[in-house]
């Protein structure tokens, strides 16, 4: 058991498990304070794990900006049990740091385990009896507005294996429980705000509030940041940026979506109507002073000057099986040559031709993009879409990291900074990349750390194997499986 000065219990949420260390990282790189979280004892189990922080103010920064944190708290004791954590407290005398005559609330959390409101009180008793809180003059009092000192009690309980090696639900141990003293609420509710069931313009692709937010934490967004997204669709990660301060802009191949147009995706409406489109969006949510402007563009063609730089590039492209993955081409009809193409242009309308664009072509187009397009030291945050049909029950976590990392093609100018795997089905899933751009780089565009590392042959070969994986994604999740 510990009770060392600095160390502070987090409660995160039990969503996106594999996503919640990687946001902490980056809100801490985003208040300037990188690696400020040590001797954590961080699991994907459990929502709640300790460590040390360099001070209190740390806390409230990361409190304020992180969307999978409920709570960070001051830990006072922990133990295997409430009865030794609070003879740990008895016998090292820690100070509580409360006044005379003061208000207290004590919360009651319990991990994979429900307690009746009854047991609930037996166990605040307990707590109010050992910490000798009525000779202390503590009053209680339940408005989180006007109490003066609010404690959380926290259980962590953890499923056993039967005696045939399989978890059961039946079978459970109170692995830990702390005591701890409540400094900020995180930013779990913020999603809430931006529910998809209430936005005005949404479509058939329209990404969850809170993965938004989260992409824009990956992002290092603040206020002083212009972001991209190239494949911006109703706009839905725009609104994540621009909660998160950044002024906004997008592309999309699609016409009819930029300019409001065309069929509708909610059900019963047939058409578009015109308020539907993203800067009314923005609007509904009081952020229409961080919108730029939405082009309708074609991302396999050079439209923006190389000379215009970004903060941070967020997208999410399409997969080609919910929304069509295409660009501006020929169809392969033949021309006549005797045409004068230009003696027909003026007097007829064209009608542009829009041709597959393979998944591999895209993911590296957009890979050479960001390099163009990013500062240095900026970050290409993007969901990669995969394929994956293996046993994962006999690969452990180490080994099925690098399984995925085989799939994030790369780039000579991009370092690849952190992934975070979310499962939509048996075999597929989406990895949430982000790569950073780097500042060292030579007239050629090769970064000097890695000259003497990495020959260009092998990068050309891995990247054309990652290509070719990418492509393969839309007929593997329309074959049949077997």
């Amino acid at each position: 058991m510990r009770t060392h000065k600095d160390s502070y219990l987090f409660h995160l949420t039990h969503d996106f498990l594999d996503f919640r260390l990687p946001e902490l990282e980056m809100v801490c790189e985003n208040i300037k304070k990188p690696n400020c979280i040590s001797n954590h004892n961080y699991s994907n189990d459990s929502p709640l794990f300790t460590c040390v922080l360099p001070d209190e103010q740390t806390a409230l920064e990361i409190g304020n900006r992180c969307f999978l944190l409920k709570s960070i708290s001051k830990l006072i004791s922990e133990g295997d049990c409430l009865e030794n954590m609070i003879k740990n407290l008895q016998e090292n005398k820690i100070d509580l740091d409360v006044e005379k005559g003061s208000t207290f609330k004590i919360e009651i959390y319990s991990f994979s385990k429900i307690y009746t409101q009854e047991e609930k009180l037996q166990k605040i008793e307990k707590i109010v009896d050992g910490l000798k809180f009525d000779d202390k003059g503590l009053k209680v009092c339940l408005n989180d507005k006007i109490v003066t000192h609010k404690f959380f009690y926290a259980e962590e309980w953890i499923q056993s294996a039967n005696e045939h090696g399989e978890l059961s639900k039946e079978n459970k141990f109170l692995r830990k429980c702390y005591l701890a003293k409540f400094i900020c609420h995180g930013q779990n509710n913020a999603a809430h705000k931006y529910n998809l069931k209430d936005r005005g313009f949404i479509g058939n692709t329209s990404m969850d509030p809170l993965l938004s937010l989260i992409m824009a934490n990956m992002a290092n967004v603040d206020s002083t940041a212009i972001v991209f997204d190239p494949f911006v669709g109703t706009g839905s990660l725009l609104v994540g940026a621009a909660h998160c301060g950044a002024h906004v802009l997008g592309a999309d191949l699609d016409y009819n979506l930029v300019h409001s147009r065309g069929l509708s995706s909610r059900m019963g409406q047939k058409y578009r109507k015109k308020e539907e489109n993203i800067l009314n969006n923005l609007k509904q949510y009081g952020l229409e002073s961080k919108y730029i402007d939405i082009l309708a563009a074609d991302f396999s063609s050079e439209y923006i000057k190389k000379s215009f730089i970004f903060d941070a590039i967020i997208t999410d492209p399409p997969y080609g099986i919910r929304e069509k993955a295409k660009k501006i081409g020929n169809k392969g009809s033949k021309i006549n040559p005797e045409i004068n193409i230009e003696e027909v242009q003026g007097k007829s309308v064209h009608f542009v031709q829009h041709i597959k664009y393979n998944l591999g072509d895209i993911y590296l187009d957009l890979l050479d993009f960001a390099s163009s397009h990013l500062a240095s030291g900026a970050k290409l945050v993007y969901w990669l879409p995969i394929y994956l049909n293996i046993d994962r029950n006999n690969k452990s976590f180490e080994e099925m990291k690098q399984i995925l990392k085989e799939f994030i093609p790369c780039h000579e100018n991009l370092y690849l900074r952190c992934f975070s795997e979310q499962r939509l089905t048996q075999f597929t899933s989406r990895l949430l990349v982000t790569m950073i751009k780097k500042s060292k780089i030579d007239v050629q565009g090769n970064n000097f750390d890695e000259l003497n590392t990495n020959n260009k042959n092998d990068k050309s070969n891995r990247t054309e194997n990652k290509k070719e994986l990418l492509n393969q994604f839309r007929e593997n999740y329309f074959s049949p499986r077997k």
